[in-house]
């Protein structure tokens, strides 16, 4: 491989996070969705997308390893701009969901395959010693496109809650345009089969390092979501009216996810150097811990005020996510990485899809027994979050206690 193609690809790494990180219909998804359907069919539409994860998520980090980080990531692009298209014209159960299961393409194709690349590509130079560094500076640039892509999504979702979506398409096309111009890095291609591979995969969990690093991942993947699931519910019973007669829910809802990213910068700015003076242990814990305070603050009571534990959600994933991948890469191999990355991946949002169920389960009785069913109720909000904060604080200790069992691993001293 020419050094300027791996040149090429470290320049434009933190240009396609930031492409692909433009999403203006997060602070309003829910928001759209609920126009269409009960709050009930709200949780299970992110359960249809979480599973289809399930189903997409290790084949799509074995295609990578087979043919190539940067096909699989074009394919990941064209499956963002499809959905994007399926959610603008879809006002049914039905065609949101359909919507869910191309945009889980989009994310499943996109992970690991990324991370693989840059690892690759540093592998090649002889600079691997980058790697978090260089991850965490992508972080920067996808977040920062979150953060302005959220204030656009809540401005135009104020006029018309399709509108995020239709500039999420054009989001989409930069992100295939960013895609096509990044070179394949050299890799041992001699690829297992599928079956094979996935074996020797789970054979690494063996590791004490990799499997405490792995349940975190799970864990701390499916706490982080839950402040982002109520959030748009959590602003709209609020009721804050702050533009005259109109509902304000989707530009607070905006502004908040805008800032909340920018608090995911700071989280990822400070996250290498904290992670050369403290270790991944623990600074891994100190996210859950952050994350747990924030579900917490959200499940105590219904006010303005919590909205600032909210603004720190994105702080913690930040904080945690250029550690993780260093940690791990250098225990996985270039032929299976992205297939590895995939399956944690996957063991994540298949613990988020499992929880989404619960709560849906739970948010859908007491809709039922409600004298207005299908409306927003707070004692039913709060019921799963207070659920979500104690099943974590569960989760936190146990990770504690393995954590103490492999005191003599160096999982990241």
């Amino acid at each position: 491989m020419n050094s300027n193609g791996l040149e090429r690809n470290l320049y434009l790494y933190p240009r396609y996070q930031a492409a692909a990180g433009f999403l203006p219909w997060l602070p309003v998804f829910f928001l759209f969705f609920h126009q269409h359907v009960t709050l009930a069919d709200v949780l299970r539409l992110s359960a249809v997308y979480y599973f289809s994860v399930f189903l997409l998520e290790v084949p799509s980090g074995y295609f990578s390893d087979k043919f190539g980080r940067r096909l699989t990531l074009i394919i990941s692009a064209t499956f963002g701009m499809l959905a994007y298209c399926v959610f603008i014209v879809s006002d049914n159960f039905t065609g949101l969901a359909i919507g869910q299961v191309l945009l889980a393409g989009f994310f499943s194709f996109k992970t690991g395959s990324d991370n693989a690349l840059l690892y690759d590509s540093l592998k090649n130079l002889g600079r691997t010693q980058e790697y978090a560094s260089r991850e965490a500076n992508g972080a920067r640039w996808g977040l920062i496109s979150m953060a302005l892509a959220a204030l656009l999504g809540g401005v135009g979702g104020t006029f018309n809650l399709a509108l995020p979506y239709a500039l999420a398409l054009l989001g989409s096309i930069a992100t295939i345009i960013t895609a096509l111009q990044f070179s394949e890095p050299a890799t041992d291609r001699q690829v297992a089969t599928f079956f094979r591979q996935l074996r020797l995969c789970f054979s690494r969990l063996k590791e004490p390092v990799l499997l405490w690093l792995m349940v975190f991942y799970v864990l701390s993947f499916s706490l982080t979501h839950i402040p982002a699931e109520f959030n748009q519910p959590y602003i709209k019973l609020l009721d804050l009216n702050w533009l005259a007669d109109t509902d304000s829910s989707a530009i607070i809802s905006g502004m908040m996810v805008a800032i909340s990213m920018l608090g995911g910068v700071v989280g990822a700015t400070i996250s290498i150097p904290l992670l050369n003076r403290y270790g991944v242990n623990a600074l891994l814990v100190v996210s859950l811990i952050c994350i747990l305070i924030i579900i917490a603050g959200m499940a105590s009571v219904l006010h303005p005020l919590i909205l600032t534990f909210v603004l720190f959600r994105n702080f913690p994933m930040a904080l945690s996510d250029a550690p993780l991948l260093a940690a791990i890469s250098p225990h996985i191999e270039s032929s299976y990485r992205a297939t590895y990355l995939s399956l944690q991946s996957l063991a994540g949002r298949l613990g988020f899809s499992l929880v989404l169920l619960s709560l849906s389960n739970l948010v859908g009785n007491n809709e039922f027994h409600s004298t207005n069913a299908g409306e927003l109720s707070w004692t039913t909000i709060q019921h799963a979050l207070t659920v979500s904060a104690v099943v974590g604080l569960i989760g936190l200790v146990v990770l504690t206690v393995l954590r103490q069992k492999n005191t003599n691993d160096s999982v990241g001293n």
